[in-house]
């Protein structure tokens, strides 16, 4: 803008910022219209297609944390929701698991991939999940202080879209109290991870006055959240039921009844699984000769998930973690139709999995090497509640929708 000589500095800064406002709402405006506008297009679309047959459509992400997005998805799809996963990544590739959208950092910092995305949403979708509070356009991209997600939900708004916000465990766990309940918490001991991990939970927790406040829904994924969101609703985690039940038929456990009993110990991150705990037990044990034990903690030794059936198939006994929580792992275990030790707070309900703590696992370990006890109910269990059925008839109790 030509600057105008003869007014005062301050009348002219005052001015400015004035003008350099109304054309960032004019902007605005008119982003905001076209997605307004796309909106009504998709609903009149929607309504003369099939006036009273329509099924709402997902969008599932950032994170697609332990593939539950795409399960979510594909469960949701399988029964005429279509759903979407996506997965927003600092990685060049995901060797892990595949999302039904994948971008890059650097491709989603370009305003025009974050404008297709809400395109996409305005034209194709009628809910969308933020898992951990991460933001999906930020169109606005303002920087006045608050959340960034707060723009999404302005957004989502104003094209009359529906949405919640999913939590799936160190993004909104309180370490503080998880402490003061275990007194084998890994949170007692102080650490770097540990600080990068409050610092991110502190800025979710919150905004959690502002979710129930805007009456946005919440929902976490294993029953130990409800302790530190107690108004929440749970969300089963899923898994790929059919994929690991096949290992349970194929390879049953005990196949050698002179054979060491073999135990399969995986954490995904062992600061925060116990390991420094389970591993000396184990590496004990081993060196007894009483199991056979593999450990996957050293360099290299990580494996991809798709292994991951492989490796239970050579397994009797599965450990887990001493956190409370009876995440995907160990369901999958279940599945697969192994014995699965972990700690088992009573908030996480009845679950066939032998409840141990770090005073009994070895014991527990001895005892099922020397009865070499057979699963019950594990795979039922499994099937139950974890094949995606069950998710599906939260986010309908909730949506308000009919399967």
């Amino acid at each position: 803008m030509k600057r105008i000589t003869r007014l005062p500095r301050k009348v002219y800064h005052y001015y400015y910022a004035k003008r350099v406002i109304f054309d960032a709402w004019k902007v605005r405006f008119k982003r905001e219209q076209r997605l307004h506008i796309l909106t009504i297009k998709r609903n009149y679309a929607q309504f003369f297609a099939s006036p009273f047959k329509h099924k709402p459509s997902f969008l599932i992400g950032p994170t697609n944390s332990a593939n539950q997005g795409t399960l979510w998805s594909k469960e949701l799809s399988a029964l005429g929701f279509l759903s979407q996963s996506l997965r927003i990544t600092s990685e060049s590739s995901n060797i892990w698991f595949a999302s039904d959208l994948t971008l890059t950092r650097d491709e989603w910092i370009k305003f025009e991939k974050r404008q297709e995305l809400a395109d996409l949403v305005a034209t194709s979708k009628d809910v969308v999940l933020f898992e951990s509070l991460r933001p999906l356009f930020r169109l606005l991209n303002a920087r006045d202080g608050r959340n960034q997600i707060l723009e999404d939900f302005e957004l989502l708004d104003l094209m009359g879209k529906k949405y919640g916000v999913v939590f799936h465990g160190s993004d909104i766990r309180d370490t503080e109290a998880h402490a003061k309940r275990s007194s084998f918490s890994p949170f007692h001991k102080e650490s770097e991870e540990l600080t990068k991990l409050q610092e991110r939970t502190a800025a979710n927790q919150a905004l959690l006055p502002l979710l129930r406040e805007k009456k946005i829904p919440i929902f976490v994924t294993t029953q130990d959240l409800l302790l530190d969101v107690p108004d929440a609703h749970w969300l089963p985690v899923t898994i790929d039921f059919e994929r690991f039940h096949q290992v349970a038929l194929e390879s049953p456990i005990f196949p050698n009844p002179d054979e060491k009993l073999r135990v399969l110990f995986l954490p995904s991150r062992s600061w925060l699984k116990s390991a420094e705990v389970i591993e000396p037990v184990l590496l004990k044990l081993r060196d007894e000769g009483l199991i056979s034990y593999h450990s996957y903690l050293g360099a290299g030794q990580s494996l991809e998930h798709s292994e991951v059936p492989a490796a239970m198939a050579q397994a009797d006994l599965v450990i887990d973690q001493f956190l409370g929580v009876i995440g995907v792992f160990p369901i999958e275990a279940l599945a697969a139709g192994r014995l699965v030790m972990s700690y088992v707070p009573a908030e996480a309900g009845e679950v066939p999995i032998i409840n141990v703590t770090p005073e009994t696992l070895e014991s527990e370990i001895r005892r099922v090497a020397a009865t070499r006890p057979h699963p019950r109910a594990g795979v039922e269990y499994a099937k139950q509640w974890h094949d995606g059925r069950e998710s599906v008839l939260a986010l309908a109790e909730v949506f308000g929708f009919k399967l």
